[in-house]
């Protein structure tokens, strides 16, 4: 019995160390399917390139949002005189540079979507005075001509003059003008820069100051205080303030105003 079952394990034994024949693929063949492969990769790029090429152009879609209708007008016709490819290739950043061309416009964004096309959304530039009589300013300075000329009748919107360049300065010196007399009730209507660095402000009450270069935020800012403690019983009578002196300044006094009650 044990005789039996050694020579079965040997034989089983047999049967496994007996080697397993393998079929090998020839180098050329697998030469072959591999430069298939790349050939069919290389047509599947070719025909995807040559269908982006054919693909009809993009349609642009400019969003009214944040718009008025003269704003959305002006920028849709921009915008539509454009040449653009399609979908996938059309040059967004160029689009954008367009936009931001019109002076008007402060923001935009160039997207794209599925079922619009291409979306041109702006944000436009939020005028807080007039500069000059043919062009807007806004917070930070920046100087442009709306797109509706009805923008430039605004009430309540005081006037800045000066060179564009020097916009910035102008503004920020009449949004610090405004701090500093705030407390008197008065703002600035006209405010103008010389090409000699000389100030000239109108007030919204009629009081006008001319003020110079040197040490120019401490004039104005000193003569507030005076108007509000020294001169408060006779400000209505202040026509005018010259502040262009190192050790004082000059007032006109508006002799048709009436004297103030005394106390």
């Amino acid at each position: 019995m044990a005789q039996t079952v050694n020579e079965a394990t040997d034989l089983m034994s047999d049967k496994t160390r007996r080697p397993t024949s393998s079929f090998q693929v020839p180098t050329s063949v697998r030469y072959l399917f591999m430069v298939l492969v790349l050939g069919l990769l290389v047509l599947i790029l070719l025909m995807g390139g040559k269908a982006l090429r054919d693909a009809p152009p993009a349609a642009i879609h400019v969003s009214n949002q944040g718009l008025t209708v003269t704003q959305y007008r002006s920028l849709s016709q921009v915008m539509n005189q454009q040449k653009v490819s399609s979908f996938f290739t059309s040059d967004l950043q160029a689009l954008r540079d367009i936009a931001t061309g019109l002076a008007w416009v402060d923001q935009v964004s160039v997207s794209r979507d599925w079922q619009r096309g291409i979306v041109v959304t702006a944000l436009p530039k939020q005028a807080i005075a007039n500069f000059g009589t043919e062009r807007l300013v806004d917070a930070k300075g920046a100087v442009f001509v709306p797109a509706d000329s009805k923008d430039l009748a605004q009430e309540g919107f005081a006037t800045l003059q000066g060179e564009i360049s020097q916009a910035p300065v102008i503004m920020q010196q009449m949004q610090q003008v405004n701090d500093w007399y705030a407390p008197l009730g008065i703002q600035v209507e006209d405010i103008i820069l010389s090409p000699r660095m000389t100030w000239l402000i109108r007030f919204d009450n009629g009081l006008r100051v001319i003020v110079d270069n040197e040490n120019t935020a401490q004039k104005l800012l000193n003569l507030s205080q005076l108007l509000a403690n020294q001169l408060s019983d006779r400000r209505d009578e202040i026509q005018s303030v010259d502040l262009r002196y190192k050790n004082g300044f000059t007032i006109s006094w508006d002799i048709s105003a009436p004297p103030a009650r005394s106390s």
